[in-house]
């Protein structure tokens, strides 16, 4: 069984995006009149981007269930859509290869000699799509190894790693700006369906490099097993002190279940974030840019996520998990709550069934600190980009007709084979018509076409209608009120030099705190340490491109 679309969670504060005005409005922004920029504005210097994004075209496909909304929550469907579209008509290669680099967050797939599915999209293509498929724990150690041999395929997802992105692009990368800015996109529908907000993160130094993974705009704040709260007699908290009290009645060690279960980088804090209203990235005060880990409001933060592990609710040992081993503690019962973004909704809800058929996960509304409904971040408009290596301008062509066919929308005969395989073999139907993987299926499409492009998310969930509604509920109430990055149309360079380094030094230190082994007064020091190392600068440079609007008003 498989959703439509089924992506992990998005790396955060890795990609530098460039994201519009336009986009900052449908994100509730309130720097509208800050995020304009100068034409003339030169590379490499702090601005606001300024390049067109492609022109967005809808899918004319079938009608949903449950209608998406201009602000971003995706359409749902209850049952499988009918009637489906022929999006490409005809194959965009012409015998030739195209080689991709991609993640993975599954099992590796049957091989192409063996999976049916593989051999009718390479035929739907017109040539051979020669995928490497390198796992979610070893890709940010493969792409470096793979940019320094010089050996880039014609594909390539970007997650991050390279000190100085800017200059590799323009060495290494075809600038996709002729061939998608404005109406250029036309002439590959389905990206231009794609919507605008997820472009504008493929948007660097003023130019289009990349091709976007769509996500849900906001990630959610993680997942909980209601029938754990059930039997433990407690009700879904409305503040901190209630969430820490059920967590503490939701533990008991010798039954080997805890309220919690944490994962590499301490995952926890992105939900405790969202219940004391820390900024997403970074807050405007008085025209002045405040980074989130200076503001009271994460120092609360930082201290309850500690609270907790003293508490001993957390799984021990849970802060090292990898994705995998988190997904499998909880699923397993281990944990009564955890933290992961919301496309991963449906692979839970259903694993945890296979170990506990009353099992009942559902995404978490999380309260305010002081009660009252926690705002979560706009933190989750594309799992990440794929780049493209420099070639002639109709090999460019040829790619993105490939890359047009996977971004086939929901309603397309090219989405249900890219989710569901060749019916018969990798799937059957039942009387409604819904698809379900059969075995044979589910080893077969673990392929990541997914993890290269994508098209934009519509939310249903083969023979399980209620998770549907769940997440188009869940995503209905948080995106209207989602809080935007202030900085997200902005360029820094020393950003783009020194934002990864600065940022993993510093959450070294907030780990170290979490776990214990520093003392919450570390975190001066770590500030401390950000802003003499770079981070007084990329402020500086983020203020200098917000100074060519207006002024706007302090907002959390």
């Amino acid at each position: 069984m498989a959703p439509l679309q089924n992506v992990h969670p998005a790396r955060r504060d890795v990609l530098r995006a460039g994201i519009s005005t336009a986009a900052l409005v449908a994100l509730g922004s309130p720097l509208l009149a800050a995020c304009g920029g100068s034409d003339s504005a030169a590379a490499g210097k702090a601005r606001a981007s300024t390049v067109k994004p492609p022109t967005y075209v809808p899918f004319a496909g079938p009608k949903p269930d449950l209608a998406g909304t201009s602000q971003g929550v995706p359409p749902a469907y209850l049952t499988y859509p009918k009637d489906l579209v022929r999006s490409v008509p005809k194959p965009p290669l012409s015998g030739g290869t195209v080689k991709v680099l991609t993640t993975t967050f599954t099992p590796l797939p049957t091989p192409r000699g063996g999976n049916a599915a593989w051999k009718e999209v390479e035929k739907r293509l017109g040539g051979t799509l020669d995928l490497t498929i390198v796992s979610d724990s070893d890709y940010l150690t493969k792409f470096p190894t793979t940019v320094a041999a010089g050996d880039l395929p014609d594909v390539f997802l970007y997650e991050g790693g390279l000190k100085n992105l800017p200059q590799f692009l323009k060495a290494s990368c075809a600038d996709l700006t002729p061939h998608l800015s404005g109406d250029a996109v036309k002439a590959y529908p389905n990206l231009a369906h794609i919507p605008t907000v997820a472009w504008e993160t493929c948007i660097i130094d003023d130019k289009i490099y990349g091709l976007p993974i769509p996500r849900d705009i906001v990630g959610g704040s993680g997942f909980y097993n209601a029938k754990h709260f059930a039997d433990a007699g407690v009700e879904f908290p409305t503040n901190a002190t209630e969430f820490m009290a059920a967590m503490k009645k939701l533990t008991n060690a010798k039954k080997g279940r805890w309220g919690i279960v944490n994962a590499k980088g301490n995952t926890i804090m992105t939900p405790v974030s969202h219940m004391f209203g820390v900024p997403n990235v970074w807050r405007v005060e008085g025209g002045k840019l405040v980074r989130s880990f200076e503001t009271p409001e994460y120092k609360e933060a930082i201290a309850f996520a500690r609270q907790l592990v003293q508490a001993g609710v957390t799984v021990p040992g849970s802060d090292a998990f990898t994705t995998i081993q988190r997904k499998n503690a909880f699923n397993a019962g281990k944990g009564s709550f955890v933290y992961d973004g919301l496309p991963a909704y449906r692979e839970y809800a259903i694993a945890a069934k296979h170990v506990d058929p009353k099992a009942d996960i559902r995404p978490a509304l999380m309260p305010g600190a002081k009660g009252g409904t926690a705002k979560v971040w706009a933190d989750n408009i594309v799992l990440a980009y794929s780049l493209v290596k420099k070639g002639s301008p109709e090999r460019i062509k040829e790619i993105l007709k490939v890359a047009d066919f996977l971004a086939a929308p929901v309603g397309s005969e090219e989405s249900q084979l890219l989710v569901f395989g060749v019916e018969g073999v990798d799937f059957t139907r039942d009387a409604k018509g819904n698809p379900s993987l059969t075995k044979k299926g589910e080893a077969d499409m673990t392929v990541p076409w997914k993890n290269v492009v994508a098209g934009p998310r519509a939310v249903f969930f083969d023979n399980d209608p209620e998770l549907a509604r769940r997440v188009h509920q869940t995503l209905s109430t948080q995106i209207p009120t989602a809080v935007a990055d202030p900085t997200a149309a902005l360029i820094s360079p020393t950003y783009d030099k020194k934002n990864e380094s600065l940022t993993s030094d510093f959450n070294d230190t907030k780990n170290d705190i979490i776990a214990g082994r520093k003392p919450l007064s570390a975190l001066d020091g770590a500030i401390k340490k950000w802003r003499n190392g770079g981070g007084d600068k990329i402020r500086a440079e983020f203020e200098k491109a917000l100074s060519a609007g207006s002024s706007p008003s302090a907002t959390s």
